[in-house]
């Protein structure tokens, strides 16, 4: 196989991998740009590469310790959730006389044997059973036997007496 047409370039092989003797074209030397400006360098590449590869793999890193961390921490979930009987009890039901807004006073009994954060969902039905709002309770570090009292307030004006329903405890134990 013969030698390509054309000069040979320090650095440079022809497609076949072969490489000629070592040539440069009058004009150029040490600290000289190649015709039509400075070629990138060829080390740019590799170094995006790395980069995008270190963030892809920080991010993985991050993601996973995220996980594990809601595992650890105890994102447990009590499989008596919804034993609202258990650990909540309504103690009234009303509508306010000057702002028309129905709510519920809960009284919540932490029956587990750790502290526990709750969410309590109250629902607010009409005398014919038709649902007018819903109003929700968030309650923090109930110690284990602890009693707390709240109150579920729905901003919803009603013009009717209102019956209260719990409809959903959600008891976890508190990080």
């Amino acid at each position: 196989m013969g030698e390509p047409a054309g000069p040979r370039y320090e650095g440079w092989e022809d497609r076949s991998g072969q490489r000629g003797p070592e040539q440069q074209p009058a004009g150029w030397g040490p600290g000289a740009s190649p015709p039509g400006g400075p070629r990138p360098s060829p080390r740019r590449r590799p170094v995006r590469a790395c980069l995008v590869a270190g963030l892809a793999l920080t991010g993985l890193a991050v993601l996973a310790a995220v996980a594990l961390g809601a595992v650890l921490l105890g994102t447990y979930e009590d499989p008596h959730r919804d034993d609202h009987d258990g650990d909540v009890q309504l103690s009234s039901c009303r509508v306010d006389a000057a702002t028309n807004w129905p709510s519920a006073d809960l009284m919540v009994t932490n029956r587990s044997s750790k502290p526990s954060d709750y969410h309590i969902s109250v629902e607010f039905l009409a005398p014919d059973g038709l649902r007018l709002d819903e109003a929700h309770v968030f309650l923090t570090r109930v110690a284990p036997g602890q009693q707390a009292r709240d109150t579920a307030q729905s901003l919803t004006r009603v013009d009717r007496p209102v019956t209260c329903r719990v409809t959903d405890v959600f008891r976890t134990a508190s990080p």
